[in-house]
């Protein structure tokens, strides 16, 4: 293998790849990146056999071949290589990589011991499964698809006794497009419908997308352009970004009957400026207990007043601010963390939080929603504190 590549270009396919490389390697080979040259371009692969990352860059390619080499030590040198050419060599079993350090007169000789890639685990080009089309104006796309991860994956729990609650459902029908995350204590669902009769996906499915793959999808999707279609297999889903591929194992299902929790008769309604409410919630929470971070809402007509103390300061905080409400009194303790997460995601003016009691769901929505977009979440009270 010989190859002669600008340093950029090497390091965008490092990076694209380098957070599927894994951390603790059950394999050897799987701290390695996969590189593969042929035809005016290097591939580069990683896998930590959860989720695979493949893409390809241009090279000007003089002899072809593949190898494995450590992608961290390799990244390494590539990250610090001055911006200009350098060639990739395989000599005598180890890589090569040289080249002049930019302007200057001095030069770079880095050699890395290489593996044979036959232990390296091979990537799909393909997947059995419903297959979504992105882009040229057929309804779906990859702006939409980083929106609804953004909206909701926040909210998957840490807790691994319940596994799919460790990921994002997506459901996904032929007039609409469904993702929802839940921890227990607060649910996020983000929903596109379309036009009756407008079958924008030919088919059904629904899946639990891993939060690693989540993220990995949300960094691809910086040009969302890019994306261009989705598998959905039976245990994994392929996705092509560019020339970039994404593939990842599934989360095994199926999904808690989450509708089952939502609150359908929240009789009272406070509408107020998200501006005004998150920066209080963080200020007041700031005395809030360490442990519980709760803070203690009490609305009443036209004003909520924020409340929060600590023990271990020996504080305590009030701020009232107006609202627009107009039910009875009723005051409600929420953990602060996560209504600041929630106030954080709703790219709305205003806050519409609906309630019935001190013991339900609060149901918080943008009050501002594009067209044939749904977005809500549930926040579950705690118990006031003393």
């Amino acid at each position: 293998m010989k190859l002669t590549l600008d340093r950029n270009e090497l390091w965008r396919g490092l990076n694209t790849v380098l957070d599927a490389v894994a951390s603790k390697p059950a394999q050897p080979v799987l701290s390695n990146v996969l590189l593969e040259a042929e035809d005016g371009h290097l591939t580069l692969s990683a896998t930590n056999l959860d989720i695979s990352i493949r893409t390809r860059v241009v090279a000007s390619v003089e002899t072809p071949g593949r190898v494995t080499i450590p992608a961290k030590t390799l990244a390494g040198i590539v990250r610090e290589w001055p911006d200009a050419d350098l060639s990739l060599a395989l000599e005598d079993g180890r890589v090569v990589l040289s080249g002049r350090l930019g302007a200057s007169s001095g030069e770079g000789r880095y050699s890395l011991a290489a593996t044979p890639p036959d232990e390296f685990p091979e990537m799909p080009d393909s997947l059995e499964g419903l297959t979504l089309r992105f882009g040229d104006g057929s309804g779906l796309d990859g702006a939409l698809l980083r929106t609804m991860i953004e909206k909701t994956s926040f909210a998957v729990s840490r807790d691994e006794t319940r596994p799919v609650l460790n990921g994002v459902l997506w459901r996904i029908e032929p007039e609409l497009m469904v993702m929802v995350a839940t921890d227990g204590s607060r649910l996020a669902e983000f929903r596109k419908t379309w036009d009756s009769g407008q079958a924008v996906i030919q088919g059904s499915a629904e899946i639990i997308l891993p939060p690693q793959a989540c993220a990995e999808l949300a960094k691809l999707l910086e040009d969302p352009d890019n994306l261009t279609q989705a598998i959905l297999g039976e245990s994994q889903v392929l996705f092509q970004i560019g020339d970039t591929q994404l593939l990842s194992r599934l989360i095994e299902g199926p999904y808690v009957d989450y509708e089952q929790v939502v609150p359908r008769d929240n009789d009272k309604r406070m509408t107020i400026p998200v501006d005004q409410l998150l920066p209080a919630v963080r200020r007041v929470s700031i005395l809030s207990s360490s442990y519980t971070h709760q803070i203690r809402l009490q609305l009443k007509e036209s004003t909520v007043e924020l409340t929060a103390s600590s023990q271990e300061l020996g504080g305590e905080a009030r701020e009232v601010i107006p609202s627009d409400y107009n039910s009875d009194e009723i005051e409600v303790a929420y953990n602060s963390h996560y209504m600041m997460e929630i106030l954080r995601k709703l790219s709305s003016e205003e806050v519409i939080l609906d309630l019935r009691d001190s013991v339900t769901a609060a149901v918080v929505r943008p009050a501002d929603q594009l067209e044939g977009e749904e977005s809500y979440y549930l926040l579950m009270p705690m118990r006031p504190s003393a």
